[in-house]
């Protein structure tokens, strides 16, 4: 093969790597895209869970008659259990504070602020299961709807720091 033949060959190959590439980098991108959606699909999933045991708990709370009323124990004991597939405290502080780096000056807490923000969400998450047993024996609603909504306003304590778009808004929509 002559000179001219061997830069021509040269010049196929760098063509055809450059285009290897892109398309290696296109199925990459393409690869992280999809990781990206399975992940927020997954959340979407684990965030439906915590919705409906609310709701679900909610439910049993406006109507007496309901016949799975005795469920009570179990929907608190879904909603915590549910909260754990998400992380455990000590990584949502993490990323908390990671999330509110990336919004305005004004808006940034400490890594100590979100760890008491974090204690008092895990701690209205366990009221939540003390004030079903309680329900179960007594029927104190009021307890039970109270421990609810602490428990909703303690996570939007925290997500209420984040920048726009950055964490699910579990609670939106849902009243008191």
């Amino acid at each position: 093969m002559g000179r001219t033949g061997r830069r021509l060959s040269f010049r196929f190959m760098k063509t055809g790597l450059a285009a290897a590439s892109l398309v290696f980098l296109s199925t990459l991108t393409h690869a992280e895209e999809s990781l990206q959606a399975r992940n927020q699909a997954y959340l979407d999933q684990v965030v439906g869970m915590l919705r409906s045991n609310v709701l679900s708990m909610r439910m049993i709370l406006d109507y007496d008659d309901l016949k799975y009323a005795d469920n009570m124990v179990r929907h608190a004991e879904a909603f915590e259990r549910t909260f754990g597939m998400i992380g455990p405290m000590e990584w949502h502080v993490a990323e908390a504070y990671s999330y509110a780096q990336k919004s305005d000056a004004a808006e940034k807490f400490s890594e100590q602020q979100f760890e008491e923000l974090a204690e008092e969400s895990r701690m209205a998450i366990g009221q939540i299961k003390r004030s079903a047993r309680r329900y179960a024996r007594d029927k104190n609603k009021e307890l039970m709807r109270g421990s609810i909504n602490r428990m909703i306003k303690s996570c939007g304590a925290c997500h209420s720091k984040f920048p726009k778009g950055t964490v699910p808004s579990v609670w939106k929509g849902m009243k008191e």
